[in-house]
Order: C-alpha cells, then sequence, then structure tokens
C-alpha cells in the first residue's frame, strides 16, 4: 500500500487547522473484509471537535454497520438472524451491540430480558463477506456507509458536540483476486461524502456501477420499515433520483487518464439541495443556508440539522485488470505500445490510441475544498501524473501530496488543506 499524505493549516489565510484525516489499512480497522482500505478527510468549521470526533469514530461505525449489514443479509436469507442476541461487547469496540446503545442509549432498567439477551452466545459469521456475492457486498457496504454516517452524527449530538461541524468524504477500497492464481485482478471503491469534500479517481479501466444519493436497503422487510420514516430528504426504490451530472451511471472502459468524480458536492446552491431545504421550511440567504452555512449536506451543526442533514452520497466503482504473463525482451504490446517486463504486469483491459504517462498506474485523491476551490478534477489528476512522469521515483509518489497543496497555496486557496494520494 503506497499512500501519500499532506496537510497544510494556510497561517496566512486561517488561524487553526480544523482537518482532520485517516488513513486504515487493510486488516487495521475491524472491518469484515481484511483486504480492506479505509480512507477518510474530515473538513471542520466552527472549530474542529467534530472533526476529531470523525477522526476516531466514524471507520469504527462503518465496519460495526458493515458486519450488521452482512448479518441482515443473513447468509441464509433471514433478516436480522442474528441481531437480537448480538449484545456482546467483549473487546469494546461496539461490534455486537444492539441499536440503541450503539447510539448510546443503553437500557439501565434492569429488565431481565436485556439481562439475558447480555448473556446470550453471539453468532457472527467467521468470514461474513464470503457468504456474499460481490453486488451484495457492494449493497452492505453502501448500507454500512450510510448508517454511519447517520450513526455517527447522533452519537457526536449526545456527546455534546453541538456547535462545529464537517464536511466527509470516505472511500473503503477493496482488492479482489483470482481464486486460482491468486493475482490481482479487480478493485473496487466505495466512496461515501457529505458536503463538499470530495474524492476523485484516475483510472483508465473504471466501470460505474452503483450511483446514487441512497442505497435501497438491503431487504424488502426492512425497506417497508424504513420507508414509512421517509421524508423529502429521502429516496425510496420507486421515487425519483436525482442524477449527478458529475457521476454517468455507467462509463465505458476506455484507456486515458481521465478524472472520474466518485462523489457530489453539497453546495447550498445544487438546486436539489435548495429544494430540499425549503421543502423542509428552510431559506437560502446570500447563497447560505439560514445565511449561515456554505454546504447543505454535513456532520454536526446541529443547530442547523433539520436542513443541513448528514445523509451521504454513496457511490460505487470499479476498476477492472487483467493480468499479461511475461513476454520475451523484444516481445511489445503493439496495442498498447508498452513493453511488458514484470512476471506479472496490470494492464488496462482495452487499449486506445491516446497515450500518456502512467496510464497503467491508478489512483485515488481525497481532498478538502481547500483544494477544489482551486483547482479542477483532472488539473489535479494532470499535475499528479505530470510530476511522477518528471520525477520517476517512488519518493515522488509519496511525496505528490505535499507538491498538489504548494500548487494550490501558489493558486491563491485560503482554507487548511488536505490531501490524500492513495495508489492503488
Amino acid at each position: 500500500m503506497l499512500v501519500s499524505i499532506a496537510e497544510e493549516m494556510n497561517p496566512t489565510r486561517r488561524n487553526t487547522q480544523e482537518d482532520a484525516h485517516v488513513v486504515h489499512g487493510p486488516g487495521t480497522w475491524g472491518a469484515p473484509n481484511d483486504h480492506a482500505t479505509f480512507i477518510g478527510v474530515m473538513d471542520g468549521h466552527g472549530g474542529r471537535h467534530i472533526a476529531d470526533y470523525l477522526e476516531e469514530h466514524l471507520a469504527k461505525n462503518v465496519a460495526n454497520e458493515w458486519v450488521f449489514a452482512v448479518e441482515e443479509d443473513g447468509g441464509d436469507g433471514e433478516l436480522g438472524c442474528n441481531r437480537s442476541n448480538n449484545t456482546n461487547d467483549d473487546d469494546g469496540s461496539g461490534q455486537h451491540l444492539p441499536k440503541k446503545q450503539r447510539l448510546g442509549l443503553g437500557n439501565d432498567d434492569g429488565n431481565d430480558n436485556n439481562k439475558e439477551n447480555n448473556a446470550a452466545t453471539t453468532h457472527q459469521p467467521t468470514n461474513p463477506t464470503a457468504l456474499l456475492e460481490p453486488e451484495t457486498e457492494s449493497k452492505a457496504i453502501q448500507t454500512a456507509l450510510e448508517r454511519a454516517f447517520l450513526i455517527t452524527d447522533i452519537q457526536s449530538r449526545l456527546d455534546g458536540i453541538i456547535t462545529s461541524g464537517a464536511t466527509v468524504a470516505c472511500c473503503i477500497v477493496i482488492p479482489h483476486f483470482s481464486p486460482t492464481s491468486g493475482n490481482l485482478t479487480s478493485i473496487t471503491i466505495h466512496a461515501a461524502n457529505a458536503g463538499d469534500a470530495r474524492a476523485v479517481l484516475s483510472s483508465g479501466t473504471a466501470l460505474r456501477r452503483r450511483c446514487r444519493d441512497s442505497l435501497p436497503t438491503l431487504t424488502s422487510q426492512r425497506s417497508s420499515s424504513s420507508s414509512s420514516n421517509s421524508n423529502s430528504n429521502s429516496y425510496s426504490n420507486k421515487s425519483k433520483q436525482l442524477p449527478n451530472p458529475e457521476l454517468p451511471h455507467e462509463l465505458p472502459l476506455h484507456r486515458g487518464t481521465n478524472a472520474i468524480r466518485i462523489t457530489h458536492d453539497h453546495k447550498s446552491t445544487d438546486p436539489a439541495e435548495i429544494s430540499r431545504i425549503q421543502s423542509s421550511g428552510g431559506i437560502l440567504l446570500r447563497g447560505r443556508v439560514l445565511g449561515v452555512l456554505a454546504v447543505a449536506r454535513s456532520l454536526g451543526d446541529h443547530g442547523l440539522k433539520e436542513f443541513v442533514i448528514a445523509k451521504p452520497y454513496l457511490s460505487s466503482t470499479k476498476i477492472r485488470l487483467i493480468e499479461r504473463q511475461q513476454q520475451r525482451h523484444d516481445d511489445v504490446d503493439h496495442d498498447d505500445g508498452n513493453t511488458v517486463s514484470n512476471d506479472k504486469t496490470m494492464m488496462s483491459s482495452l487499449s486506445s490510441s491516446h497515450q500518456a504517462p502512467y496510464t497503467e498506474d491508478d489512483f485515488l485523491i481525497v481532498a478538502c475544498d481547500g483544494l477544489w476551490d482551486v483547482m479542477e478534477d483532472q488539473e489535479v489528476v494532470d499535475f499528479i501524473r505530470k510530476y511522477v512522469h518528471e520525477n520517476d521515483t517512488n519518493n515522488s509518489r509519496e511525496n505528490v501530496a505535499s507538491i498538489v497543496i504548494e500548487e494550490a497555496l501558489k493558486r491563491g486557496s485560503t482554507d487548511n488543506i488536505t490531501v490524500i494520494v492513495y495508489w492503488l
């Protein structure tokens, strides 16, 4: 895993650093898939209390909800087949807590039934993701991301973090391997965001699989229960989806270096967000929610929570790879224009006449608006590729986030800046 991380307070413009970030490598954050990496950037405002809170709790909640989502699918088709007994918490992680305790609302009434449940034997699949097809796993992960955003937002309110808020962009990166050869065959990136922190993918072989504001739940039983609580802020299976023009539902496979935005900016000037806020009784003044906030979704900001919701935008993107065996030194792949020199080389699954530096190396950028306010998605992708091409060393990839921040400062960024570049 190669990742470049940098942050900058921007002291000539800002008195404090209100950003936070996390990168949890495979097997380190409690996810049921041991190959999964969690990447997140939190851009705080009104103080960094909520950003610090998210840094500590969001990934844990995503992992916990991922386990619950898998168990709700059940592996045997039964909704919540394990939920009633999942009340043990031997390691203090909260992984098996029921809903009320996950929100910090545990019962203290001494009820004997609760005591019996607490003593019950917990059942958990040894390898939950092994029970699921890839499409079902994607649904489980998106369900987990949505729930984790909402649960963490509620928890922060219960813990007394009232005034500060944070926009969030996070990604779960999962490599997939051939069951026969064990070689890497594809990578899936599950993204979620609230606000204007953003994730951008540079890939020549990305295929959009799912991209929507709210994922339908895993079972019809849960869907019917959740629909009774739906309002104008939610979209059911039958409701009209509000498409993000920057995120087509299907992208053709092609060889190139185009930037693919896998999140959606929830600006207070977004027509869909304006409609949602107004339908909830809110108003926009000077392009801000109630004249205060320039983003329409965030975690925290509990004084505005009726209008500034924490529900994330969700997307899943698959990068397809194929394996090409080592060729003789003089054997050139004329389709790609690349000579294969490694034993196992991952190349684009389709070729194109267009060539650019490092097209075989995809990367993911997760950053706050301190970067995106002064650089477009494609500009950042091109800047990174050019820098790595001109400085062809591993150090160039490790340091590239700092170089991107330097460029953003040169272009007049007035905000804190945090940049993560994750090489896939």
